[in-house]
């Protein structure tokens, strides 16, 4: 594909603007019209932007003139939103999870697999240099054979206040760890015991927290840890952390503080330094190389780094971690 490439947002909540931005600050991309439900954000996108702002998606979706949209909805909300993209013909980012279940995420890996037109999942850590950096190690043969992985990623109290009702924390959360683990085992998950417990956000039944314990086929286990419970105050809005062992090595990921803090009599803050800063008035970091990656595969220069299937096969595992709590038993993944 040649020439000026018209993009759209669909939800301009948090994400959207992101995504909004920095399409809004590259060379050889027009953002052609934003989305939301909410009168405010279509204002001050439409203002920000210079753009149209739709109040229905699916009137988006139809304009034929668009070539390609990030979908940035509320997890529940993706198939409709994705099913309608594909039918306009578009090229697609859809924000990670693929879908909030597993039928979803099926129907939606099914339209898409044979599609002919760039279809990417956000799944953001694909894009994060130092995840990158273990992926290679792993394959140059570096640490050996694996014997296990540790991760955790946990954040503060006010971040599910945002999700009530449309995702919880092994969807929104720990999938982000779960398809980054796959990426690197390149081996098949086949059982997972998991527990997790809801007490600060019991009254709007969400999880507070989990650990799961995640069996691969080749032997090698992965131990899962999420929490979203943290003090509001917290200095970091995320705390990651894993350990990859092998025969010959360990590798090592500890992002929470991210290389710049700030103290004052006032704050602790580990601002982000990896996902979106905003360098030169436009989010950088990871976000920027995964649409970077998005835009690329629409012209050709590059591929996606990851397909619909692997986003499919992470909702797989988060599934099996929802069963496993809900039946206190160690669960099979299923293969298809």
């Amino acid at each position: 594909m040649s020439g000026l490439i018209r993009v759209a947002v669909v939800g301009l909540g948090q994400m959207g603007l992101h995504h909004a931005r920095v399409y809004a600050s590259m060379a050889g991309v027009e953002v052609a019209a934003v989305c939301d439900a909410l009168q405010a954000h279509r204002e001050a996108g439409e203002a920000e932007f210079g753009c149209k702002a739709y109040a229905d998606y699916r009137e988006l979706l139809a304009d034929p003139s668009i070539d390609a949209v990030s979908i940035t909805l509320p997890d529940n909300m993706h198939l409709e939103a994705a099913k309608l993209a594909v039918a306009g013909h578009k090229h697609v980012l859809l924000e990670k999870p693929i879908a909030k279940n597993l039928d979803e995420g099926r129907q939606i890996y099914e339209l898409v697999k044979d599609y002919d037109r760039v279809f990417m999942v956000g799944h953001l850590l694909r894009y994060d240099p130092r995840f990158s950096a273990v992926k290679q190690s792993v394959e140059s043969g570096e640490l050996g054979e694996l014997i296990h992985l540790y991760c955790r990623r946990n954040s503060p109290i006010y971040g599910p206040r945002r999700y009530i009702g449309a995702s919880d924390l092994s969807m929104h959360v720990m999938i982000h760890d779960v398809d980054y683990v796959n990426w690197f085992f390149q081996s098949p998950p086949v059982k997972v015991f998991a527990r997790g417990r809801s007490v600060a956000l019991k009254d709007v039944h969400m999880t507070d927290v989990i650990y799961a314990l995640v069996t691969y086929e080749s032997g090698v286990i992965a131990c899962f840890e999420a929490c979203w419970t943290l003090p509001e105050n917290s200095p970091t809005i995320i705390d990651d952390k894993m350990e990859l062992v092998g025969t010959r090595g360990v590798a090592y990921i500890d992002s929470c503080d991210m290389g710049v803090r700030f103290i004052s009599k006032d704050r602790l803050v580990y601002p982000d330094s990896r996902h979106w800063p905003y360098v030169d008035g436009a989010p950088s970091g990871d976000l920027r190389a995964e649409i970077t990656g998005f835009i690329g595969s629409i012209s050709g220069t590059t591929k996606p780094l990851i397909t619909a299937r692997e986003a499919y096969e992470a909702l797989k595992v988060v599934n099996a971690i929802e069963r496993s709590m809900a039946e206190g038993r160690e669960v099979e993944i299923p293969r298809d």
